[in-house]
């Protein structure tokens, strides 16, 4: 395809040709579909080799096999299979496996790098194997909580653990090291600028970003929060930079909705429960109602059976001003997961009619 001129399509099938001619080295790739259909982007090679040379140079100069834990038709699992063809290392997939499986493969395998989701690591984790020679995890998709970094450690004992905040379309924004604020997601990942604009009164505004690694463009679909304004991007993004320069999430503006007009930021509230031992994953979304504007549902990966205890947790988000409505607990083995290893809300959505969502 390249020869030819064409632009190759990496996605849910496989990799196919957008009958376009194009440019040498562009390319397309999917976002992950968390709020809906995904959206089939636009990049240049030299987007990712940037930000290749730059993770080569920090953190990955003596690895050797790259595993991963996603399908490559989602761009972040696809980016860390390029970044391994491209340094020269193996690169093991072991998608659909048990997370036994997995971490067995990765194991014999050699894995000494692994890029990952944090619910694909709290699933990798339950395998109760230890993966000596694992030397750097990347976790990016969602917020490290403590409770999973310290299941990470266990796994990964010799591991640098680094959490990293970006998205399809803008590749890496922020990289967090262990010393920083567990709360954060670290600060500009090197050659990132990020401004915020439009704060309200609560230091929250819009993330906007300027760097050497975003996207050309959709080729395919569209998303309203995402606008460029002289060379800055921003993809819908709400969050603040502290007094040490590191960027605090407050979650996509396309996920946040009002509860008897209280705004609620469903991803604050799913990095809290994740934080409990007994969550592997948690979604949060409102379901409409006609007096106060939205109900809060809540569903949870969990393989914990005892409902009065998870119960009791939800009840702990009353006295921090949330009032759930409904709930569900799934086992591990059930959790609705996209490809992109979070959850699949519009799944979830779509069970919300039946017995299992239980009143709070």
């Amino acid at each position: 395809m390249i020869e030819a001129g064409q632009e190759p399509v990496i996605g849910q099938n496989g990799i196919t040709s957008a009958d376009t001619q194009t440019a040498r080295g562009v390319f397309q790739c999917e976002t992950g579909g968390t709020s809906g259909k995904p959206k089939r982007i636009r990049r240049t090679s030299e987007s990712w080799l940037a930000s290749i040379r730059v993770i080569f140079e920090n953190y990955t100069n003596s690895s050797e096999c790259y595993g991963i834990l996603g399908n490559l038709g989602h761009s972040l699992a696809f980016y860390a299979a390029v970044e391994a063809q491209i340094l020269g290392n193996r690169c093991l997939s072991v998608v659909g496996r048990s997370p036994k499986e997995q971490a067995q493969q990765f194991a014999s395998a050699g894995v000494d790098v692994i890029y990952a989701t944090p619910t694909q690591m709290r699933l990798l984790s339950k395998s109760r194997y230890v993966l000596e020679k694992v030397q750097v995890v990347f976790i990016g998709g969602g917020q490290l909580d403590p409770k999973t970094r310290t299941q990470v450690q266990s796994l990964a004992p010799n591991a640098q653990i680094l959490q990293f905040y970006g998205a399809a379309e803008t590749s890496f924004i922020t990289l967090a090291e262990p010393h920083h604020d567990a709360a954060s997601v670290g600060i500009a990942f090197p050659g990132v600028e990020i401004d915020i604009r439009n704060i309200n009164s609560d230091g929250i505004g819009d993330v906007w970003v300027k760097s050497p690694y975003v996207f050309s463009g959709y080729a395919q679909g569209h998303a309203s929060d995402t606008q460029w304004q002289d060379g800055w991007l921003t993809i819908g993004e709400l969050g603040k930079i502290d007094d040490t320069g590191q960027l605090l999430l407050s979650g996509r503006k396309s996920r946040v909705f009002t509860v008897a007009d209280k705004t609620i930021y469903p991803e604050e509230i799913e990095s809290y429960l994740n934080s409990y031992t007994d969550v592997t994953a948690s979604a949060v979304f409102p379901v409409d109602d006609p007096l106060r504007g939205a109900r809060i549902y809540v569903a949870l990966c969990s393989d914990q059976t005892n409902g009065d205890r998870m119960q009791g947790m939800l009840g702990d988000l009353k006295e921090r001003g949330v009032m759930v409505n409904r709930w569900r607990i799934y086992g591990s083995h059930e959790w609705p997961m996209l490809m992109s290893g979070k959850p699949n809300y519009q799944k979830l959505r779509a069970t919300t009619s039946e017995d299992a969502w239980q009143k709070l």
